[in-house]
Parts: C-alpha cells; structure tokens; sequence
C-alpha cells in the first residue's frame, strides 16, 4: 500500500492552474485540452492497473478502483479500502479487520489518489515526446520532469488523441524500476455522497478501530 500511496500522490491543485509558459509549447496545447477535460466532471470512478518493473525480475500487475470528488476520494486496492473525506482518512484491512484513522497530510513528492489525472502541472517541466500507438489506439507522450530533487528520475503521460484523456501515468524511478498506472475504465459524473468518503463503524461493527487523530 505504501507504493500505491506514493504512485498515486503528487499533485494535488493543478487542474485548476495556468501550464507554464517554460514548458514545450505542443506539450502546453495537448495538456491544456487534458485539463479542459477533467475540468468538466464533478465525480470520477476508474478502474486501474499497476505494473511494477523492477530492474531484475518478473513485472507484477495489481488491479484496483477509485472513487474521486473534489479533495474527496474511496479507494479499493490490494484487499484494503481506503476512505478520505479531505480531513482524515480510514484505511480498512479486510484481512486483520482493523480500521486505521490518521489525519490527512500531503506528503512531500507524493501523490494522492484525487491527482492521477491531474498530475502535470506541479513543480514539472513538461515536452512532447511525440505520438504512439499502443492496442491499436494513438496517443500523445509527455514527459514531466520535477524541478525539484525527488527520487524519480521522470515521469511519463500517455494521452488519448482522441478523447484527451490520461491513459496511462509511467513513473521512473531513479533505481531502474518503473511503475505504470494504466486507466481501465472511466465514469464521470456519478453522484456521490459526500459520506461515501467516509468510514461507517456502525455498518462494520467486526472492524476494530485504531483513532490515530486523537491527542495523547
């Protein structure tokens, strides 16, 4: 969980910013329209894939789904559940039926789940590295690369010429290992409640609960 949590945890505002002027102008134009995109849902449900290549060794793939709303997210991956209302979050191990309550925090260089199609545009410098096709579908390749030190060398888009959508997010890591989320399925505009984002002890009164948020 700690990998996901990373993967998907670094941006957090920049749909809603202006794509600096330092960046390739082509790569601007092409994540202006991505931004335009996202810009239009109130909600977001995808289901996504992770595969992790390490440098020696077998690639592995794990499967999950995301549940997205303003800073609010839900997210089901590698037999937990994750729960945030933009305050806190609960993280639901299903295995040990134990229920973790923190405070939510940014963590430095990290992104969250509600930045996966919104990743650009933060603390990057952005270059078209031109088109491919991949399944039969073309797509645009940008690269980002952080202006500030972190531990990935850079990270890579791959957009839908046609729909202007993220398809896949492709992080390289200055070890050699890369990790790829790749976009399954999307449906925006769902309603969601805003306590679907949050954790209901009363519906899951089997879950031992551990209240992180509480002073000593």
């Amino acid at each position: 969980m700690q990998k996901l949590r990373f993967i998907l945890m670094l941006v957090l505002s920049g749909i809603v910013s202006a794509v600096s002027a330092q960046n390739d102008p082509k790569a601007d134009a092409i994540l202006k329209k991505v931004a335009k995109v996202y810009q239009s849902y109130s909600t977001i449900n995808a289901n996504f894939a992770i595969t992790t290549t390490p440098v020696t060794g077998k690639p592995t793939v794990e499967t999950g789904i995301i549940w997205l709303k303003g800073k609010k997210f839900k997210l089901n991956y590698a037999n937990q559940e994750i729960f945030c209302d933009g305050l806190f979050t609960w993280t639901y191990n299903k295995d040990d039926l134990e229920v973790i309550k923190e405070n939510f925090k940014l963590r430095d260089n990290a992104i969250t789940p509600n930045e996966i199609f919104t990743i650009y545009n933060r603390d990057f410098k952005s270059k078209y590295e031109g088109p491919t096709v991949r399944n039969g579908k073309s797509y645009d390749v940008i690269m980002l690369s952080p202006k500030k030190k972190v531990n990935f060398a850079y990270v890579k888009l791959e957009v839908d010429k046609t729909t202007n959508k993220i398809q896949r997010v492709i992080q390289h890591f200055k070890n050699g290992t890369e990790v790829a989320i790749e976009i399954k399925s999307l449906t925006p505009n769902t309603a969601l409640a805003d306590n679907f984002f949050t954790w209901n002890q009363a519906a899951n009164p089997d879950a031992i609960l551990v209240d992180l948020t509480k002073k000593k």
